[in-house]
């Protein structure tokens, strides 16, 4: 399954958290981000604990941690 799919666990309220340790792009994860930041699920950064960004020069995403976090 997908990011997206998991991060659309997450919005179902199917799942608390999703941690992912693994690269993703942006284009993996974008429209499923904007899902959950209009629900006020946040998808955190672990390299400095902030929001994933988009439209980077690298396209790779950040490891990250979403859910209620």
């Amino acid at each position: 399954m997908g990011s997206s799919l998991k991060f659309m666990l997450l919005a179902e309220g199917k799942a608390d958290v999703y941690p992912r340790f693994a690269p993703t792009m942006e284009w993996d994860t974008a429209a499923a981000h904007a899902i959950l930041n209009a629900l006020q699920i946040k998808v955190i950064a672990q390299s400095n604990k902030t929001e994933l960004v988009y439209n980077k020069e690298n396209l790779l995403n950040d490891f990250f941690l979403a859910g209620d976090v």
